[in-house]
């Protein structure tokens, strides 16, 4: 029997309690995270000062992304919505990769987050050691910080607390939230100006000892930062505000300001927040330890463990200037503070994507259950505290997942202009609050701009992601084969979804085939590497627009009229 219609009825149970505020620094509280106490010390330890360039594109390319689903955001406001959406498009297999592969994004997000409060704990805290340095578990070429033992019992006590605080509802999480973001917005903003005040080292930006601006000229290095370093992983929490439409006072109205304004704050701070930090490093010191590669390097000296353990916090304190220790102490609290914040959110999301997940029908209904009392799905929260926990033990270093969440989550926005058009063509009787103008240029920008994220991961980052979305498969097969779920083999989903599982793995390929620096074998050196995925990413998304189609969802919503909509979003 195929998979049912969408259930609503537990939607209709979550309380609609968020405001444009609220909304606004969901997004804008995700997005100034941990990102901004490591991508940039990652960042120039794979592409030097170059790697302001990697903010700049990561952050157009995102911001493309987010206006696509401005549009679709506000026209179907509901809780999970990024697990939902290829489902509404392009019908039940397409949704099931799409969903899981948010899902499974998601789940591992707050084990990121408490990896990097821990880990700016363990640059000062060394008895008991909470950190040590070590050669990267998926990439030995390089060393990174990994969390100890004792590390990651800390860790995860400070993941239980932020699943226990959701577990009492959203209108806690969401003020809690407001307060937090408030903070993060202010200490960035302090270290960006007295950093570029009292610690500025012009000659940075070029020193040939510390590498030059592109270290061996190499421009590869400018995309391989934005998907490996954190900078897409950043600009990436815009979605938590999707993920919350359903909980929203007026989804309809605030959901495209909140997704465009966080946006475009978070890429003026991160990229004046790289400026600083290129600007900050002692010149002889780095030089000593390798230049801005010995960052990341597996010989790395001192100076450079140093910065990679507490990046601002240790090129403040090592100034030894008044003022800037004021600063180092502010940042050491911030650690816990703004990826607590952003661990907060994410706790929300990844329950929140299950509970999609589970009212679609890929997983049984009673993990969408939503309890009367608290108005959160709970037995979602409780499956996603577990994941996240059993995600921490085996990656326990941000500069290890940080790279392969961000792949994962790249892939889910791989469907988003490709949804846009669909939904223009067959849902047009639909209001849109939000219709995105040049969308049949901005939307396959979208498409393309997601695959190369992925792309840029490199190989077997991507290998590793392509195991990660297909094992969502297999525990839908394995429900299936248990009566748990109802099928989604119907000859209108294959049509619209089977071009999802051959574009994961063409990606896969071309991964291994590709520029060397990528990790591949260099078939496809740079810059055809590039050419090529882009071509083979059109070709995708001209032939996932033509495989939409009117799913059963969307003529629900448009037979039930405008009514419903208003009714759905008060």
């Amino acid at each position: 029997m195929p998979i049912s219609r969408e259930n609503i009825s537990d939607d209709k149970k979550l309380k609609r309690v968020l405001s444009s505020w609220d909304l606004y620094f969901l997004s804008l509280g995700a997005i100034i995270g941990s990102g901004w106490l490591f991508a940039e010390s990652a960042s120039a330890g794979t592409a030097g000062p170059a790697a302001i360039l990697s903010w700049v594109i990561g952050g157009l390319i995102v911001l493309v992304i987010t206006l696509v689903y401005a549009e679709i955001g506000a026209m179907i406001p509901r809780s999970g919505f990024i697990t939902r959406y290829g489902h509404y498009s392009h019908g039940g297999i397409a949704g099931l990769f799409f969903g899981w592969a948010y899902f499974a994004a998601r789940v591992a997000s707050p084990a990121l987050e408490a990896e990097a409060a821990i880990t700016y704990a363990g640059s000062y805290i060394t008895k008991p050691a909470l950190i040590y340095y070590a050669k990267n578990p998926l990439d030995p070429s390089a060393s990174v910080t990994l969390l100890s033992g004792y590390g990651i019992l800390l860790a995860a006590i400070l993941i239980t607390g932020f699943y226990f605080l959701n577990y009492f509802g959203v209108k806690l999480m969401g003020k809690t939230n407001q307060g937090i973001t408030w903070w993060k917005l202010i200490i960035p903003s302090l270290t960006i100006v007295l950093m570029a005040l009292f610690l500025f080292h012009a000659g940075n930006f070029d020193n040939p000892s510390l590498g030059g601006f592109l270290p061996h000229n190499n421009i590869s290095l400018v995309f391989e930062a934005i998907s490996t370093d954190g900078i897409v992983f950043s600009y990436l929490g815009f979605r938590h505000t999707l993920d919350f439409a359903g909980e929203a006072k007026n989804p309809q109205r605030d959901l495209p300001r909140a997704l465009i304004y966080a946006m475009l704050t978070s890429i003026a701070v991160y990229i004046l927040l790289q400026i600083v930090f290129i600007a900050a490093v002692t010149p002889t010191a780095l030089a000593s330890s390798g230049g801005w590669l010995g960052l990341s390097s597996a010989s790395a000296g001192a100076y450079a463990k140093s910065v990679d353990a507490a990046p601002f916090a240790f090129l403040a304190r090592s100034s030894n200037l008044s003022i800037l220790m004021v600063l180092t102490y502010l940042l050491y609290a911030d650690a816990y503070i703004s990826p607590s914040g952003t661990l907060n959110i994410a706790a929300g999301t990844s329950t929140r994507s299950l509970y999609g997940l589970a009212e679609i029908g890929y997983f049984p209904k009673k993990i969408g259950k939503v309890s009367k009392k608290t108005g959160v799905p709970v037995f979602s929260l409780l499956i996603s505290l577990i994941l996240g926990l059993i995600f921490l033990i085996p990656l326990p270093s941000w500069y290890v997942v940080v790279g392969l969440v961000s792949g994962v989550a790249a892939f889910t926005y791989i469907l988003g202009g490709s949804t846009l058009m669909v939904l223009r063509r067959e849902a047009k009787e639909m209001k849109r609050p939000f219709k995105l103008p040049y969308a049949s240029i901005l939307a396959p920008i979208s498409f393309v701009g997601a695959s190369l994220i992925v792309y840029w991961t490199g190989w077997p980052t991507v290998g590793y992601i392509t195991i990660i979305i297909f094992a969502g498969f297999a525990i839908y097969i394995i429900m299936l084969a248990m009566h748990k779920v109802e099928s989604i083999f119907t000859a209108e989903n294959l049509k619209g979804g089977l071009w999802v599982p051959l574009m994961l793995i063409m990606l896969m390929l071309l991964s291994y085939l590709g520029e060397s620096n990528f990790g591949g074998i260099n078939l496809f050196p740079f810059p055809y590497d590039f050419l090529i995925v882009i071509v083979v990413s059109l070709a995708f998304y001209l032939l996932s627009v033509k495989s939409g189609f009117r799913t059963s969802e969307i003529t629900d919503m448009i037979e039930s009229g405008e009514q419903y909509i208003t009714e759905y979003t008060k």
